[in-house]
């Protein structure tokens, strides 16, 4: 029974994601050739064991799977959804609004592939500031999506990287990424806002078999501002050193009513200088 928990037999889980990441950072410290280290993948909806966990993205206490969660909690009316495309085949489906069949199966894509299609989770849905008449909040609007989180105290970057890379297209809407970190104040989220141009804007047509285009946004850790209880704090501590990563989110609260969509395909741990991720040539491992 705990070896099941530990490494589900369907794919994903906490213990094999960690193990990944870990032997991606102990590799690249064995790299004498690169002071700072190429990127490391923390999750790649191409990678089976992730895809496994999309799959089983819950609006409650997970298993290992993603969370989903919205303004519901506290008596607010906005409302999310998140589904896993992997196929060029999932993609048409969910375009004509019928069931998802989360095939899995058959060799990863070649990164040479410029054809390629690219799995990713869509989570889309409503935001409403409206605040119930039995809510005793002073105000609402929010959506989020939460990764499984690192176990074993989770995943320590140290300060060998500086930034992390989401690839990922929004409508245009500001979405945060929220991280939270081991430190001695466990109630504190760090945030950095993902701030960009529709990646297709209306009326594009956007191709079945690829899926289309994403967007690569960079956010330097520097650039998080530390929060609690979902405001900032007065005194901010910012992300210059050892970072040991606990758990990534998105979230949704730019006060604005109406419908959203958001697709991510990948977030990684870069290094980041003058405009450029560093290291992306000695990668040695697709995910």
């Amino acid at each position: 029974m705990i070896w099941k928990r530990l490494f589900p037999p369907e794919g994903g889980g906490a213990v094999r994601r960690w193990v990944r990441v870990n032997k991606q950072l102990f590799d690249k410290s064995r790299d004498t050739e690169h002071v700072l280290k190429g990127p490391i993948t923390l999750f790649d909806f191409a990678n089976p064991d992730d895809a496994a966990d999309a799959i089983k993205a819950s609006t409650g206490p997970t298993k290992g799977g993603w969370r989903i969660s919205d303004d519901e909690v506290i008596g607010g009316f906005s409302r999310g959804n998140m589904s896993l495309i992997a196929t060029s085949e999932d993609f048409q489906r969910y375009k004509r609004g019928e069931e998802l069949l989360y095939s899995l199966e058959g060799d990863s894509p070649s990164e040479t592939d410029k054809n390629a299609f690219t799995p990713f989770i869509r989570w889309n849905g409503t935001l409403d500031t409206n605040i119930g008449e039995t809510s005793k909040v002073q105000r609402s609007g929010f959506c989020a999506i939460r990764a499984p989180q690192f176990p074993f105290s989770g995943v320590n970057l140290s300060a060998r990287y500086n930034a992390l890379e989401f690839t990922c297209r929004t409508d245009g809407r500001m979405y945060t990424a929220c991280i939270t970190i081991s430190s001695y104040f466990p109630d504190d989220m760090y945030q950095g806002d993902i701030d960009i141009e529709p990646t297709h804007k209306p009326g594009v047509f956007i191709n079945n078999e690829t899926g289309g285009k994403f967007s690569r946004v960079i956010l330097p850790f520097r650039s998080f501002a530390v929060t609690s209880a979902g405001r900032e704090r007065e005194i901010q501590r910012r992300l210059d050193g050892g970072v040991r990563l606990e758990t990534i989110g998105i979230t949704l609260m730019d006060g604005v009513d109406g419908d959203f969509e958001f697709d991510l395909a990948r977030i990684r741990a870069v290094n980041y200088f003058d405009g450029e991720v560093l290291g992306e040539d000695d990668e040695d491992a697709p995910y």
